[in-house]
């Protein structure tokens, strides 16, 4: 068997790079411009990268005049920020050190040595932060006891479902039946009658927020054949969660029930802005960000509520005030990610938490299960402004970071230590 060259050996580190980062939940701007620069740093020339979500593909022709290829397919991702950490800080050192190419995989695999939390501290991160959003959404002790019953199944059947390799859509829609049928039997049991406020609270879990935010990103950061499938892919998800609630609705007769409960948002300014801190902190957690940050991701997620709070008044228009909420959000992971040498999306994940329209969302799916149409076009029609709203003041900031980015790499490079 012949030796393998050393350019086939870069782009295999490369294209293994690309797999481990998407799979830790980075975006794919950042993956590229690490890829893109480490093959130049090795002098590789007509560097060719063709990036999907679930799939890479990268060539290029080395110093010798010899073409290489390399790609790969890439499983459902997940979020693992601190890895995507310490990959990203390796895609820096390759890019200023060039280590001998029989090195890469080593350093790769020393970079993807972190110890994942037990399952124990993130299901009672996920209680904690979901306990949060319960009071938020103006629930008592009662609703706070049956989120916590709620979330518990949740959590094991999102894992016997995730470990059974079920797709995607199949997944949402049976987890989220799950869910809806716990909360009808704590409501049955007398725990609490407030069926909304629980399952509300406890669909947060599921609602793919971050990969609706990535795929509009996508789109306009020049990635758009990413963007659209992407786009399309959580379309299709979140109708499927639908399906899994109003499914198990009709089996039981309880959609009257689950529409007629008023959710009440919390109104101290004071309590939400800490609720709101300490509900970050716990995503955080579930995130898998390392202890040393959940203060600084816990800070995004109050800043965030700070801006909601201030703009809200003076700009009443949802679009408005949530896309500067959402640029607020955004500048405080850009800015972070700069001087810490963190993907931003290390920090501006937590810090959406208080933007995601979990009861919009909710209340959308229950109008159109009972077909009423003024309802539906109330809820839905504010829920998708919102998420329009965040994706727009997303990708202005994300736009911005992502050409600052490509001019002052190199000097990134440098400051890096």
């Amino acid at each position: 068997m012949r030796e393998k060259r050393e350019s086939e050996i870069i782009l295999e580190f490369c294209v293994e790079l690309c797999r481990r980062m998407i799979l830790s939940g980075a975006n794919l701007e950042r993956v590229q411009l690490a890829v893109e620069r480490i093959c130049q740093a090795y002098g590789l020339e007509e560097v060719d990268l063709f990036l999907l979500s679930h799939r890479v593909s990268l060539s290029a022709v080395d110093a010798d005049g010899e073409f290489v290829l390399r790609q790969c397919t890439i499983p459902p991702a997940g979020i693992q920020l601190e890895q995507l950490q310490q990959l990203n800080r390796l895609s820096f050192e390759v890019v200023k050190e060039c280590p001998e190419p029989k090195r890469l995989y080593k350093l790769l695999d020393q970079a993807t040595e972190v110890a994942d939390r037990p399952d124990w501290q993130i299901l009672l991160a996920q209680i904690g932060a979901l306990c949060c959003l319960g009071l938020i959404f103006g629930g008592g002790a009662q609703e706070l006891m049956a989120v916590s019953l709620v979330a518990v199944v949740l959590h094991y059947v999102m894992l016997l479902s995730a470990g059974l390799g079920l797709d995607r859509v199949v997944m949402n829609a049976v987890n989220l039946w799950f869910a809806t049928v716990a909360a009808i039997l704590v409501m049955n049991s007398g725990i609490s009658t407030n069926g909304p406020v629980i399952l509300i609270t406890v669909s947060m879990l599921a609602i793919p927020g971050i990969p609706l935010v990535n795929s509009v990103r996508n789109l306009l950061c020049g990635n758009e054949m990413n963007g659209i499938l992407q786009l399309a892919k959580v379309i299709i998800e979140t109708l499927s969660m639908g399906m899994g609630i109003c499914v198990a609705l009709w089996m039981f007769g309880m959609a009257d029930g689950m529409s007629n409960a008023v959710v009440t948002t919390m109104q101290d300014p004071v309590l939400l802005v800490l609720v709101s801190f300490l509900a970050s902190c716990g995503f955080a957690v579930v995130f898998r960000i390392a202890n040393r940050d959940l203060w600084l991701a816990g800070l995004g997620g109050a800043l965030t509520r700070v801006v909601l709070l201030l703009i809200s008044p003076i700009f009443p228009q949802r679009i408005v005030f949530v896309t500067l909420a959402a640029m607020g959000a955004a500048l405080y992971g850009e800015l972070l990610a700069t001087k810490c040498r963190t993907p931003s999306t290390y920090y501006i994940y937590p810090s959406i938490i208080p933007l995601i329209p979990g009861d919009l969302f909710y209340y959308a799916l229950v109008a159109l299960y009972l077909g009423d149409k003024e309802m539906f076009l109330s809820n839905g029609t504010n829920c998708l402004v919102t998420l329009v709203g965040m994706s727009i003041g997303f990708v202005l900031s994300s736009i911005i970071a992502h050409y600052v980015r490509r001019v002052r790499f190199d000097r990134l490079v440098d400051y890096y230590s």
